[in-house]
C-alpha cells in the first residue's frame, strides 16, 4: 500500500515533470521576444531562468525523501545538469542560442529553490497539504 507521503513525493515528482516539459517547451519556442528596450528585456530573460529553476528545484525538492543522505546534492546535481541539458537543446533550435552565463544564471535559481525549500518547505509553504 502507497502511504500518504510517498503519494504527496509522486504528486512533486510528476508536478516537477511537468514543469521540466514547461521549460523544454519554451526553450523549443524559435522567438519569445518581449518587444522591452534591450536591457528591460535582459533582465526579464535572466529573472525568468532563475524563476524557472528555483521552481524546478523546489519541486525536485519536494519529491525526495529528505531523509535519505545527501538528497540535497542530488537535487542540485539534478537541476544544473537539467539546465545544462536546456541550454544544450536551446543551442540546436533555430533562432535561439545555447549559453555557459545562462547555466550560471539558473543555478542560481537551483541554490534559491534549495533554500526556499529549507526555509519554507512544502508542509509549510502550502498549508492545505499535510
Amino acid at each position: 500500500m502507497i502511504s500518504a507521503k510517498q503519494k504527496k513525493q509522486l504528486l512533486f515528482l510528476l508536478l516537477a515533470a511537468l514543469w521540466g516539459y514547461l521549460i523544454f517547451y519554451l526553450s523549443d519556442t524559435p522567438d519569445l521576444a518581449t518587444n522591452l528596450p534591450y536591457k528591460y528585456d535582459f533582465v526579464l530573460r535572466k529573472l525568468a531562468h532563475m524563476f524557472v529553476f528555483m521552481v524546478l528545484t523546489y519541486l525536485i525538492a519536494s519529491s525526495m525523501d529528505s531523509k535519505q543522505r545527501h538528497y540535497l546534492l542530488f537535487v542540485i546535481v539534478a537541476a544544473i545538469v537539467y539546465a545544462f541539458v536546456d541550454e544544450l537543446h536551446q543551442s540546436y533550435v533555430q533562432g535561439r542560442v545555447g549559453s555557459g552565463k545562462d547555466i550560471l544564471v539558473d543555478s542560481v535559481g537551483v541554490y534559491i529553490g534549495v533554500w526556499l525549500y529549507k526555509v519554507r518547505p512544502p508542509n509549510k509553504l502550502f498549508k492545505f497539504i499535510k
